[in-house]
């Protein structure tokens, strides 16, 4: 009778050491075996919400950007965006069948394109704001061009170099020097204490539009720019494309609004 007993008990043990579920491992390509205790660990931190807010490369969010647009204007947007270091782009937009609106921002964090917290950045985090509006015909459309031919104008004759002449005025505090470069016309405003700084720009934007094109108006364009500080958003790029006008405003500078232009194809 001991015997047995002992023979019953041995005879549990071993039942009790088969059903037991151990732990399930599998080998991996390099010969490492790993439990799959570890595997669901590693699963459960890869959070989704994280992995969507890595921040994209401004190409990635301009075409993320568009993808938020229902309109019928053909859409113009530039193939990239200059930052400053340490930014990220990102968007808010506005569209409906014969218009839209992006503001393009710049932001220390990651903020998803129309995320609520876009409404409470500064005019400062702006870095553009790119319009395109359908009219019902290219006259109506033209009409908001305001586009001048400064040379039947007139004014002080100004030496821009490569061949281009503006005409200066003054008036009210102000100075002015404009220009036609085809079917464009540019004009740019300044303190009258400060005619010098006024010829310097002007002379750096017909040179950065000798290396650089602009989108081709049909039929007209204007850039007004304001240089009373170099930190000054009274800037607007304005052209007709048919009966559908584009507007690009609020740039830091004018140099800043031609370079967005500029990569518009």
């Amino acid at each position: 009778m001991k015997i047995k007993a002992i023979s019953t008990a041995a005879l549990l043990i071993i039942l009790s050491a088969c059903t037991s579920e151990p732990d399930m491992t599998e080998q991996t390509d390099d010969g490492k075996v790993q439990s799959s205790n570890q595997e669901t660990e590693n699963t459960e931190t890869e959070n989704p919400e994280t992995a969507q807010k890595q921040a994209l490369t401004s190409e990635e969010v301009i075409a993320e950007t568009e993808k938020q647009l229902s309109t019928d204007v053909p859409i113009k947007l530039p193939d990239t965006l200059n930052l400053n270091e340490g930014y990220h782009l990102t968007a808010k937009t506005v569209s409906d069948q014969d218009s839209y609106q992006i503001i393009f921002f710049q932001t220390k964090d990651v903020i998803p394109i129309n995320n609520a917290k876009l409404d409470q950045l500064s005019d400062a985090s702006i870095l553009a704001v790119l319009s395109g509006q359908n009219y019902d015909s290219n006259e109506a459309a033209l009409e908001q061009i305001s586009y001048q031919n400064f040379e039947e104008i007139g004014g002080k004759p100004v030496d821009l170099g490569y061949s281009i002449t503006g005409y200066q005025d003054a008036g009210a505090g102000s100075v002015y020097l404009s220009w036609n470069e085809g079917r464009w016309a540019f004009s740019l405003r300044a303190r009258t204490e400060d005619p010098d700084n006024l010829l310097t720009d002007s002379k750096k934007i017909v040179e950065f539009l000798e290396s650089s094109t602009l989108p081709a108006p049909k039929m007209y364009g204007t850039g007004k720019f304001d240089t009373m500080n170099e930190h000054s958003r009274d800037q607007i790029l304005v052209w007709q494309e048919d009966r559908t006008v584009y507007k690009i405003e609020k740039a830091e500078g004018a140099l800043r609004t031609l370079e967005i232009a500029a990569s518009i194809k």
